[in-house]
């Protein structure tokens, strides 16, 4: 093999003897030499292996090494003669030699012992069982020490590439200057994996505070790269790499971000389009949504980002668009002009969710890079949504009615409509919110075409067919719940007015809770006529002035706390002096004075508060204090549905775990000590909401 050792050689003759020590994959000779106050040397040799740099510059970066200059070199390979003839193999050798800074750690001589450990363990997993033993073990271990610098600024880092073909006979020379970026050598020999590329040689100088990275690779073959879009690629994935790097302790989870990173950089590079566009990735925004996105949100990554990358990149990279608000008719004639292109129900189905998806990353990208904040958040989801129900509900009843015709009432049109309630009907959407919908017609009667059917017959097909077109990203996710019709699961899925009517009477069968949730009730597409006579009918049974069963909330509770929250946990939603305390609070206090006050009438919680807190009936002070926890419980538990992509398990996470820190940074927390006292004054001041009324009761 030919070497470019170049001004190298030196370096490499003293450690030249280190190698021949190799006789098998799990051997790794190591040195260690003190130069000066802070910086030492470092040499090792072993057998090549898959990932090899990648874990070496990952695990001097783990152990607090800075990296001042660097020497890779690939060793012809020999035979290793120490084994019987039969056996003999050929060994692939590698030598890094490393000078180190350890002025930020503090025992040098202690940390190299414990760095050199490491080193022999890894190397001997990567021998046995390959780069997969070790990579999430390194990660982390990466991520912990990213994790302890302070946030770059917020410029860009200017970085030049120079690749040259024509230096080496036998290799591709990449020169790259820039600023130093602990974490880079780790993080662009994972990549260059991606693009199936090996690092035979390689330097790193130190000049004037800049950093000059020299490589000299091959493609798998061997040879040097001289394809025209493998070239563009390489370009594109050492600006990309060097910017991550540079942005990575921005991402409130660098160990999560890195893993999403490696993903990215594959998707993205595949399209030899995309990687051409090298100006794509020169913009200080577009790197800086990057940091933004990556680390906060597993449920984005894995249900949106690997399915939709391609919507990914030119969405990001355009501020104008993330930054860009729509209103509820720009939404309407963006989906309405989209659908024109359909020619059947299928294609419809398609186009209408592949727009959701799409207007739904849009709204989450706002609040992940905090171009909005939770209520505009909340609003533009909720907006969305109704746009998304109001055309789903037109597809469906187009496509119903093409097999049994309009459903009819004496000869006349049958009228319907669709109402939510929940979240989303108090216009309090977030991450992974479901939808909770109620479908009601007007009567009884029969369809007006030649496969005549009752309308019950027709709506329960309308719902049936509204359910399989509205597609869920995931479970939990968009999900529609049907739990708040009358008689809950045993019920139809769409109800006649009059059956409505009947058990959201005052004397009826609803049980105290769907009182309590019936607040939240708003109106969202359908006939005016008949949206008006369905408030009407809630008004009576909410708002009649019938006293509120306080005893049957708090065996509510209870239950709710004893039977859905898991032993020694916090569910932030359901444990006692969790949300749905704060929220039964407020249905019941509107319920208690909306009787009188039609302005009480209101779904949103917010809102309701700042009205019963007008009206006298709530304190400033109490009021602010409801604001503050409320908010806290909110903001807590999308996090953790972004991060976690279900709206079901809200169960906090272990107050020492790491997960738990990663929570308390996506919240700007300064620590997870601060997180835990918010939490717990919110939910004493949740729980003793109720103290009053238990203490009253028998």
């Amino acid at each position: 093999m030919t070497f470019n050792l170049l001004q190298n050689f030196d370096v490499f003759e003293k450690f030249r003897d280190l190698p021949t020590q190799i006789k098998v994959a799990e051997d790794i000779a190591l040195h260690k030499e003190k130069l000066s106050r802070d910086v030492w040397q470092i040499a090792l040799a072993t057998t090549d292996k898959e990932g090899l740099l990648s874990v070496v510059a990952g695990l001097l970066t783990a152990y607090g090494a800075n990296i001042s200059s660097a020497d890779i070199f690939a060793v012809p390979e020999t035979s290793d003669q120490t084994r019987p003839q039969a056996t003999t193999i050929s060994l692939a050798r590698i030598m890094d030699i490393f000078t180190v800074n350890l002025a930020d750690v503090n025992d040098p001589e202690r940390t190299l012992s414990d760095l050199f450990e490491e080193l022999a363990n890894t190397n001997r997993d990567m021998a046995q069982s390959g780069i997969d033993a070790v990579r999430d073990r390194l990660i982390d271990m990466v991520a912990t020490a990213i994790e302890t610098r302070a946030p770059s600024g917020e410029q860009l880092l200017p970085v030049k590439i120079v690749i040259d073909n024509d230096l080496s006979d036998t290799d591709t020379v990449v020169r790259i200057t820039s600023q130093d970026i602990p974490g880079f050598l780790f993080a662009f020999a994972n990549a260059l994996a991606l693009l199936e590329i090996n690092i035979e040689q390689a330097t790193i100088r130190t000049e004037g505070g800049e950093v000059h990275d020299t490589f000299w690779i091959r493609n798998l073959h061997g040879r040097k790269i001289l394809d025209k879009d493998k070239l563009q690629e390489l370009r594109f994935a050492c600006a990309l790499i060097k910017q991550f790097a540079y942005l990575l302790p921005h991402c409130p989870n660098p160990g999560q971000a890195i893993r999403q990173f490696r993903d990215l950089a594959a998707r993205l590079l595949e399209d030899p389009e995309r990687a051409a566009d090298f100006t794509s990735i020169q913009s200080a925004q577009t790197m800086q949504t990057l940091a933004s996105l990556m680390g906060v949100s597993r449920f984005l990554w894995e249900d949106f980002l690997r399915m939709q990358h391609e919507n990914l990149f030119p969405l990001i990279r355009n501020r104008e668009e993330i930054e860009k608000t729509l209103d509820r008719k720009q939404w309407s004639d963006m989906l309405r002009k989209e659908l024109e292109a359909a020619d059947n129900y299928e294609q419809k189905v398609k186009i209408l969710n592949d727009f959701k998806d799409r207007e739904m990353f849009r709204i989450d990208l706002r609040h992940i890079t905090r171009t909005i904040g939770d209520v505009a958040f909340s609003r533009e989801l909720t907006t969305l949504t109704d746009v998304i129900v109001a055309q789903t509900a037109e597809i469906c009843h187009a496509t119903v009615a093409s097999r049994f015709g309009r459903p009819e009432v004496e000869g006349q049109p049958c009228s319907s409509c669709i109402l939510a309630a929940g979240k989303y009907g108090g216009c309090e959407m977030g991450f992974a919110s479901d939808l909770e919908l109620l479908f009601i017609y007007q009567a009884q009667g029969t369809t007006g075409g030649q496969r005549c059917v009752e309308n019950s017959r027709y709506f329960e097909e309308f719902v049936r067919t509204f359910l399989k077109a509205l597609k869920s990203r995931k479970e939990g996710i968009f999900e529609i719940d049907l739990r708040l019709r009358p008689f809950g699961n045993k019920g139809t899925l769409a109800s006649s007015l009059q059956a409505f009517q009947n058990y959201y009477a005052i004397d009826s069968q609803a049980e105290q809770f769907e009182r309590l949730a019936m607040v939240k009730l708003r109106p969202i597409a359908g006939d005016e006529g008949l949206l008006r006579r369905v408030m009407e009918a809630r008004d009576a049974f909410v708002f009649s002035g019938a006293p509120i069963d306080y005893a049957n909330i708090l065996h509510l509770r209870r239950r709710q706390d004893a039977e859905l929250v898991k032993n020694g946990r916090v569910n932030l939603k359901l444990s006692a002096g969790g949300l749905v305390d704060i929220e039964y609070f407020l249905q019941a206090q509107l319920i208690e004075h909306g009787a009188a006050d039609p302005a009480l009438r209101v779904s949103n919680a917010m809102q309701g508060l700042n009205r019963l807190e007008a009206a006298g009936w709530i304190a400033p002070a109490r009021a602010n204090d409801l604001r503050r926890a409320y908010r806290c419980f909110r903001r807590t538990i999308d996090a953790l549905r972004a991060v976690r992509g279900n709206a079901r398990d809200l169960t906090l996470p272990l107050p020492k775990s790491p997960d738990y820190l990663y929570l308390s940074r996506r919240l700007g927390f300064a620590n997870p000590e601060e997180l835990s006292a918010e939490i717990a004054w919110s939910r004493e001041l949740s729980r003793n909401l109720w103290i009053t009324r238990s203490r009253a009761l028998p």
